[in-house]
C-alpha cells in the first residue's frame, strides 16, 4: 500500500532518496565538524564517535530546504541547521542514557563506551554548542522554536516513562507523546528555516504543520519497525520499546480488538514482557492486520505534508521536500 502511495506522490522520480547525496549535505557536515573543532579530550572523542555514525540529517535538511522555499542559501541559515543538528544529537544521547540502549545506527552508544557521567555531559555540550550558535547570530525566532521543540521532548520523555506498561494508554495520549517527542521538533525546524527565509506567518504555519505531519510519520514508523525492522537498517535491536513497556501505535490497535484485549491487557499489567509474550504478541500484531493500518496512518500523515507542500511557493528544492515524504513510505514498503 505504501509502496503504491510512493509512487503517486512522487513529484519527481529522478530524486534520489539518500540524503547523503542531497544538496549542501557536504557544506553541512563541514560545518558541523567546524563546530566542534574546539572540543577537548573525552568530549572530543564522544562527538567524533557521533559524528562518524552519520545519520540522514533529515532535521537540518528540512531547516534548509523549508528556509530555501523563500530564499538562497545564507550562513544564517546553514547556522541554524547545524544548530538544529547539535540539538538532535545532544537529545540522542540522552535518550539512550534514559532507556539504557547500548546500540545506535550500528555502533555502540556514547554511554556504552564512555558511561552515563560523561555521556549527560556529552549531551549538555552539545544543546550549549547549539544555543551558542542561535544567541551568537543573533537567530532569536530560530531559538524561540528551538526552546520549544526541547521543552516538548523533555516533556515527552517523562510522558512516556509514566506510560510504561500503562494499559490504559489510547490513541490520543499516544499523540500527546510523539507529538512532544518528535513531531514538534521537526515542526520547529520547518519553522526556523522558513523564519530565517523570510516568509510570513501564515506560510511558517503552514509549513510547520508539513514538519509536525511528517514528524508523526516518522514516529509511527519507527514504532511499527520496532517489531518488523531489520536490525541493520534501523541501527538498534529489535522490540526495544515493546520490551521496555512502551506501548505504541501497533499495540493499542491491538488492544482495541476483542479477539485480543484481554491477554494483551493482562500481559502488559503483568509489568515484565518474557520471549514468549514478545512472540505472542508479534505474531498477533502480523495476523490481526494491525500493522497495515498502522502503515495507513502513517501514510495518512505523509498525504497530509505533501498538501502542505501543494500550496506554498515552488523553488527549486520543493522536490526535496516532497521526496522526504518518499522516503519515509519507503522505510516500511
Amino acid at each position: 500500500m505504501l509502496k503504491a502511495l510512493a509512487e503517486k506522490n512522487n513529484k519527481n522520480p529522478s530524486i534520489v532518496l539518500d540524503f547523503k547525496n542531497a544538496p549542501f549535505v557536504d557544506k553541512l557536515e563541514n560545518r558541523l565538524m567546524d563546530v566542534l573543532l574546539d572540543s577537548e579530550g573525552p568530549i572530543r572523542d564522544m562527538c567524533h564517535h557521533i559524528l562518524k555514525a552519520g545519520g540522514k540529517r533529515i532535521r537540518p535538511l528540512i531547516v534548509l530546504y523549508s528556509g530555501m522555499l523563500f530564499s538562497e542559501l545564507s550562513q544564517n541559515l546553514m547556522d541554524a541547521a547545524v544548530a538544529a543538528e547539535l540539538i538532535h544529537m545532544a537529545s540522542l544521547v540522552h535518550d539512550d542514557i534514559v532507556d539504557n540502549s547500548l546500540l545506535r545506527r550500528n555502533r555502540p552508544s556514547v554511554n556504552k563506551i564512555w558511561g552515563n557521567e560523561y555521556a549527560v555531559l556529552c549531551g549538555d555540550y552539545l544543546f550549549a554548542r547549539a544555543f551558542g550558535i542561535l544567541s551568537e547570530k543573533k537567530l532569536m525566532k530560530s531559538m524561540g522554536f528551538m526552546v520549544e521543540a526541547i521543552t516538548n521532548m523533555c516533556h515527552g520523555e517523562i510522558h512516556q516513562a509514566g506510560d510504561r506498561f500503562n494499559s490504559n494508554v489510547n490513541i490520543e495520549s499516544y499523540y500527546i507523546r510523539i507529538a512532544k517527542k518528535t513531531a514538534i521538533f521537526l515542526q520547529s525546524c520547518a519553522k526556523s528555516g522558513a523564519s530565517i527565509g523570510g516568509a510570513d506567518d501564515k506560510d511558517i504555519e503552514i509549513i510547520g504543520e508539513y514538519g509536525l505531519n511528517v514528524g508523526y510519520a516518522f514516529q509511527i514508523i519507527d514504532d511499527i519497525l520496532d517489531f518488523c525492522g531489520e536490525v541493520d537498517v534501523m541501527g538498534k535491536e529489535k522490540y526495544e520499546d515493546l520490551k521496555q513497556g512502551n506501548i505504541t501505535l501497533p499495540v493499542i490497535l491491538l488492544m482495541n480488538k476483542d479477539e485480543y484485549r484481554n491477554w494483551l491487557l493482562k500481559t502488559i499489567n503483568s509489568r515484565r514482557f518474557n520471549d514468549d509474550d514478545i512472540d505472542k504478541i508479534c505474531n498477533a500484531l502480523k495476523e490481526s492486520g494491525v500493522l497495515d493500518e498502522s502503515s495507513e496512518i502513517a501514510a495518512s500523515h505523509i498525504n497530509k505534508a505533501i498538501k502542505c507542500l501543494d500550496v506554498l511557493p515552488k523553488s527549486n528544492y520543493t522536490d526535496f521536500l516532497y521526496s522526504l515524504a518518499d522516503m519515509l513510505q519507503s522505510r516500511i514498503n
